[in-house]
């Protein structure tokens, strides 16, 4: 009888509800309010053995399926298997939940589940000191019970908060024989609470998770998990908990595809019961059927109002008018985008038809060394043909530079006649790019040309050395203007 005194006292102020590594993976464990909350139809199964060094080490396995009905409800199915030395409970419940949206990030959910569960107790497995007390049972006894769970879920973005009050019923598990009753304990109730974050990081191909579970039993210590679990991508997590005055865990998982995952954990038992308690460890798989769109707002459907049958074609005659509208706005800018840039092709155009008059000018008067520059040089009377180049004479003042100054006197390399600025400048650049670093432009205001040099050298014999240079790279447009200042200039 001493014997049944301490089981019944055990089971009456020990936690009654199994401890799972893998509740942050499926919080329908523990509170029917998550029932639904994940992508689709998802089916999970976890196997947890604890404390393998001793006989009749509690085996717990679960196996649960829950989705969707509609964008509001879900509705799951669990399956539980919980083996404790003489001890034994096999059943299962049916959960439901409700989901009350508060705004498209938000909203609350309640959930209810409610089951049956065989408790069975073997007691030809325990060993008696005396065996021969008539008050003791020989074989193994089972009774039949219904449970109930109850919770609450609030969600805000990545923010999951839940409370949970397992075995609602409290009922009491009796175990009678032919007689009256020999043996009974009371499903406490449990309270329960949770809460979940989840912070992406680089662009949220990493995600760090922190989470905490409490369990409050009456006339029993409180119990709390801490864990932060690390995920990249959806693919692979890891994680470690802290289990109040139990264990500290490691969990890994893996998604093998991208509906099927794989998760392990592995308690290290703390305290002076570690060195006894063996293994305990943990192992998950879970598989996911479809998806459905968590991740879209509920639209809370509203009858239209009532209104006269002509109110319809109105309002589309409204719509019809305001697309027009913009339909033409959308094309008198397309149209005004189309006049600039022919207007800026007309200026193009005309630019380069000039350039081109005045290259057929320079082809009709070329002279015997290919000098394209023979318009502005033929039009000059101070010139002469030296070693088969022009070399032209005029003032400095005549002349002004890139800052508008009148430039020094010299002997100009010239290499190129523009009559707009701008061609000028970008040939000036060319030159630059190609390694003349002097090269520049000077003004010729009588004629109104823009003369490309790429060099200035005070000796005619230099320039006239550098203008071969030119020519023999392939410049075939090359001659020389000499700048001299007048007599009171010097």
């Amino acid at each position: 009888m001493l014997f049944i005194f301490l089981i019944t006292t055990v089971l009456a102020n020990a936690q009654q509800i199994g401890m799972y590594s893998h509740f942050y993976f499926k919080p329908m464990i523990y509170n029917p309010a998550f029932t639904g909350a994940g992508e689709g139809i998802d089916a999970m199964l976890i196997n947890r053995s604890q404390w393998t060094g001793f006989k009749g080490a509690p085996q717990l396995n679960i196996f649960s399926v829950d989705g969707t009905i509609n964008k509001k409800a879900g509705l799951g199915v669990q399956l539980i298997s919980d083996r404790k030395g003489l001890t034994n409970r096999i059943g299962g419940n049916v959960s439901y939940s409700y989901r009350l949206m508060i705004n498209d990030d938000m909203h609350l959910a309640f959930g209810v589940s409610i089951g049956a569960m065989d408790q069975t107790i073997d007691y030809s497995r325990a060993v008696l000191e005396n065996n021969t007390d008539p008050t003791l049972f020989t074989t193994a006894e089972h009774t039949t019970t219904l449970d109930a769970n109850a919770g609450l879920a609030f969600k805000w973005k990545a923010l999951d908060i839940g409370v949970a009050v397992p075995q609602l019923m409290g009922n009491k598990v009796k175990y009678v024989d032919d007689a009256d009753v020999r043996s009974f304990y009371t499903q406490a109730r449990h309270y329960m609470g949770s809460v979940k974050y989840r912070i992406p990081l680089l662009e949220d191909k990493i995600s760090v998770t922190p989470l905490a579970l409490v369990r409050f039993l009456p006339n029993a210590p409180m119990q709390y998990d801490g864990a932060v679990n690390i995920g990249w991508q959806d693919k692979v997590w890891v994680g470690a908990t802290y289990k109040s005055d139990y264990a500290v865990g490691l969990n890994a998982g893996v998604c093998i595809h991208e509906q099927l995952s794989v998760g392990y954990s592995y308690d290290f038992i703390i305290g002076t019961i570690g060195k006894y308690s063996g293994m305990s460890h943990e192992i998950m798989i879970a598989f996911k059927f479809g998806t459905n769109k968590k991740s879209q707002p509920v639209i809370v459907q509203q009858q239209p109002p009532v209104a006269p049958p002509v109110a319809q074609p109105i309002q589309q005659e409204k719509e019809r008018i305001l697309e027009n509208k913009a339909y033409e706005s959308r094309m008198d800018s397309l149209q005004r985008q189309l006049k600039e840039s022919q207007d800026n092709l007309k200026k193009l155009s005309e630019k380069l038809d000039e350039q081109l008059k005045a290259a057929a000018a320079v082809q009709q008067h070329k002279p015997v060394n290919e000098n394209r520059n023979s318009e502005a040089i033929e039009s000059n009377v101070n010139k002469a043909l030296v070693e088969g180049f022009w070399v032209v004479t005029n003032q400095t003042n005549d002349f002004k530079d890139d800052q508008n100054h009148e430039p020094e006197k010299g002997f100009y390399v010239i290499v190129g006649t523009f009559i707009y600025r701008d061609l000028a400048v970008a040939e000036t650049r060319r030159f630059n790019d190609k390694g003349f670093k002097t090269a520049n432009w000077v003004y010729y205001e009588a004629k109104k040309y823009n003369y490309v040099f790429t060099e200035r050298s005070m000796q005619k014999d230099a320039a006239l050395k550098r203008a071969k240079e030119m020519r023999e790279s392939g410049v075939k447009d090359v001659w020389i203007q000499e700048l001299i200042r007048d007599e009171k200039g010097k």
